[in-house]
């Protein structure tokens, strides 16, 4: 009974949920990473571009399930992905003339800071004719 006990501590133990470390803001941040962060949409559905505590970038949606990945800067001004759907894929910022961003361009995905943003390049392209049914 003795032994049953101890492994049933032990599985407690190893089973239960750690406390996190609590929040402390960073000390150093890329600035081309931080122009980045905040919420981005690919098509109607919202993402959240994230800084995490070792400097890389976290893209996930920002209710429910979905693709999520971490992304490291590998020095060109772009981040590959570590993990999940988007492991090895390079994520970069498209930018306008001015020098801002216009979206991100993730392997075939595009995040806009907007909906559906007309002015965001797609992959692609777009009919002439416009969106419309089959039939």
């Amino acid at each position: 009974m003795t032994q049953v006990a101890a492994d049933l501590v032990r599985v407690v133990a190893e089973a239960e949920p750690r406390i996190p470390e609590p929040w402390r803001p960073l000390r150093k941040v890329d600035q081309s990473a931080l122009v980045l962060a905040g919420q981005w949409y690919w098509g109607t559905s919202p993402f959240a571009l994230r800084i995490t505590a070792d400097g890389n970038l976290s893209l996930g949606p920002l209710s429910g399930g979905g693709r999520r990945s971490r992304f490291r800067a590998n020095g060109e001004g772009a981040w590959t992905g570590l993990e999940g759907y988007f492991a090895g894929e390079t994520l970069r910022a498209v930018r306008r003339p001015d020098g801002t961003v216009d979206h991100l361009d993730l392997g075939s995905f595009v995040f806009t800071r907007q909906p559906y943003d007309e002015r965001a390049d797609v992959p692609g392209g777009v009919d002439a004719e416009g969106w419309r049914g089959i039939g």
